[in-house]
């Protein structure tokens, strides 16, 4: 066979073949995955519709958060066909502008809400920076734990500590401490599977609590920061009215029993004494109106989510996959422990949203996103050779 006849047969089965791969790709998509987290995401639009109806613009918030539910299933569609792998190529790049967004917000392009300068206002829409950056800490600690040595040296430990600083820094100069609380949690669920000795975790753990007691006593944290753990800590105390918030969302949830009160019915929920409803506390009219097991439910699907993250984790073909997956599960773990248990008071108030559920594009797209990163490590497995 000539080489002319060769080429021309290779051009000719290059569309079949380019075909098989794409369908290759289709049949490793981890639909156990993505289908609890838009099922979720239903149920996130049904909670917000019944805890916002009674507002003057209720509609607004289910309209927005349902066409931000399909830009972030879009786009985890397309960061899943993507190799995770050639994100190395530009993760510097990808670090910086994320530095730069954050400090942007701050100067006068950001919009202030609810003591937090950390927005950007697009038209009616709100973007969220800190959340965006919950994404790019993850890549970048899995990237610099997996070099060509592979091995937890010092340097590495001091680089991955830095680039955790710096978002850290800029975060807490927007007054958004649930964030950094997130950042910190992802750091150590990366440290600890990458191999960075026990000792030295500790070590870490107990200067990050002395830094948070210091910036306590020393009143670097805004007041209503300090209220919110004091109030906690100290029920009696109460400064400012701080607990009426946990208070009215124990008792949502206490009155919703085994199967709740039903869906539209619950009184807390709809007479409006359950505050920020339709984000922080979600959870607690979820609980109100679904009961005990409305909320079996919704943290039974978020389980399975964090499993199949697991899952993709231990079959990554290479360390930088499994410690991506890490990092994605280690955000959704807190989230959804630290939502949950503020609602029932088992954590003090940081504003933290629940995945696909509480209301919020920023946050909606970066948890589909962040499925994105778990499926590209599960589609490309099969494909070339461990970096």
């Amino acid at each position: 066979m000539t080489a002319t006849s060769t080429a021309a047969l290779s051009a000719e089965n290059a569309p079949r073949l380019r075909g098989e791969a794409q369908r290759a790709k289709f049949r490793n998509v981890d639909w156990l995955l993505v289908l609890p987290a838009i099922v979720l995401s239903l149920l996130g639009l049904m909670a917000i519709f019944s805890a916002t109806r009674a507002a003057p613009t209720g509609s607004t918030f289910v309209t927005k958060q349902a066409l931000f539910l399909v830009i972030g299933v879009v786009a985890m569609l397309v960061v899943a066909f993507v190799d995770y792998r050639e994100i190395r190529n530009f993760l510097g790049l990808l670090y910086l502008i994320s530095l730069a967004v954050l400090i942007a917000v701050l100067t006068p392009l950001g919009t202030e809400i609810k003591g937090t300068k950390g927005w950007f206002q697009i038209g009616p829409m709100s973007l969220q920076p800190a959340e965006f950056a919950k994404l790019t800490l993850v890549v970048a600690l899995a990237a610099v734990f997996t070099g060509r040595s592979g091995s937890v040296e010092a340097p590495r430990i001091v680089a991955a500590l830095g680039m955790l600083a710096a978002i850290c820094f800029l975060v807490l100069l927007e007054g958004e401490t649930g964030s950094v609380l997130v950042y910190c949690f992802i750091a150590l669920g990366i440290f600890l599977i990458a191999g960075v000795p026990i000792r030295v975790l500790l070590l870490l753990i107990a200067s990050g609590i002395g830094v948070f007691t210091l910036a306590f006593t020393t009143g670097v944290l805004e007041g209503y920061q300090e209220d919110r753990l004091v109030a906690f800590f100290d029920e009696d105390a109460d400064p400012r009215g701080m607990n009426y918030n946990q208070r009215q969302s124990v008792q949502a949830v206490g009155s919703g029993g085994l199967t709740g009160q039903g869906y539209l019915d619950g009184p807390q929920t709809q007479l409006g004494f359950l505050p920020e409803q339709q984000t922080d506390f979600i959870f607690a009219s979820i609980g109100e109106e679904n009961g005990f097991i409305g909320t079996s439910v919704v943290l039974g699907l978020q389980a399975l989510v964090l499993l199949r993250i697991i899952r993709n984790a231990q079959l990554a073909r290479d360390a930088f996959g499994t410690l991506i997956c890490i990092g994605v599960f280690s955000f959704l773990l807190f989230q959804i422990f630290q939502n949950a248990g503020m609602n029932i008071r088992l954590m003090p108030i940081t504003g933290v949203p629940l995945p696909f559920i509480s209301y919020g594009g920023s946050s909606l797209i970066t948890g589909f996103l962040g499925l994105g990163l778990v499926q590209s490590v599960a589609v490309h497995r099969h494909r070339g050779s461990p970096v």
